[in-house]
């Protein structure tokens, strides 16, 4: 992370607004403070920070602000982290965990932060990096199928072997999915999936002459939350399309079977139409 790397706090509570803004500080990060009014929440918004941070205590007595902040997560696809206080009754609505990011106990010490910013940012800081190391070795293990080795397997009447695949890594053409990086490459463009874009997608991808049922996907995305409806569904759906179809409204990709749910449009590798 650098000094880029933005974290907002939605809260009144003093705690933890003193811990961020120190751990903000140490770190190099910047950092911004937020009440629950809209006018403040609209201006997190505009600044887009990677992480917004929502107290418990907020929750408690801002529950009608909730539909903006929900439109912080899903539409504007910034990650929502919520604190809730364990020793009380949740005080969050069920539906509303469909769209957080992840819930950590409060109240949060420094390293319960440290460990959840490594995990959630450690890969989408070096995600281009990551894209450029693949390709390089993809050029150069493709190089080390020497000439003899193709005509060796030209004589057995044998495919190749992909040196560059490995078991973290799959491709359906024209997508290339890496799951160790959770990325997933467009005619050999990085799309900039959510967490919930990218597990939508490697569901489709991993059976792609499967039409996947909608309560099939909906127990995928969020399996402890029995609170999730087609509508969370379909406005995932929505953003994902919107990052892959050339018309969302017509899509070619990710087709809707009507009366089932949904598949991947894809040729598996070996088939034609």
């Amino acid at each position: 992370m650098n000094t880029n790397f933005r974290i907002g706090l939605i809260s009144d509570d003093p705690y933890h607004q003193g811990l961020l803004k120190g751990y903000c500080q140490a770190h190099r990060y910047k950092f911004f403070e937020s009440t629950a009014d809209r006018e403040s929440i609209n201006k997190m918004i505009q600044i887009r920070p990677n992480i917004v941070i929502l107290t418990d205590s907020l929750a408690q007595d801002q529950k009608n602000n909730f539909d903006l902040i929900r439109d912080m997560s899903v539409n504007h696809q910034i990650p929502v982290c919520y604190l809730r206080d364990s020793n009380k009754a949740p005080s969050l609505p069920k539906e509303v965990t469909c769209w957080l990011d992840a819930t950590l106990d409060a109240p949060l010490d420094v390293n319960q932060l440290k460990d959840y910013l490594h995990n959630k940012f450690k890969l989408h800081h070096r995600f281009i990096q990551e894209k450029r190391n693949h390709e390089r070795r993809a050029v150069i293990d493709r190089r080390m199928i020497t000439s003899e080795q193709q005509n060796e397997a030209a004589y057995h009447n044998q495919p190749i072997k992909n040196l560059s695949s490995n078991e973290h890594c799959f491709m359906i053409e024209p997508f290339h999915i890496d799951q160790r990086s959770k990325s997933v490459l467009f005619n050999g463009k990085l799309l900039n999936l959510t967490r919930k874009e990218y597990e939508l997608f490697e569901l489709l991808a991993k059976d792609i002459d499967r039409v996947f049922m909608t309560h099939e996907i909906i127990n995928h995305l969020w399996p402890e939350n029995n609170r999730a409806t087609k509508s969370d569904l379909y406005q995932y759906m929505h953003l994902l399309r919107k990052k892959i179809e050339e018309d969302p409204n017509n899509p070619q990709w990710i087709l809707t079977v009507k009366g089932f749910g949904y598949k991947l449009n894809v040729v598996a590798p070996g088939k034609v139409n």
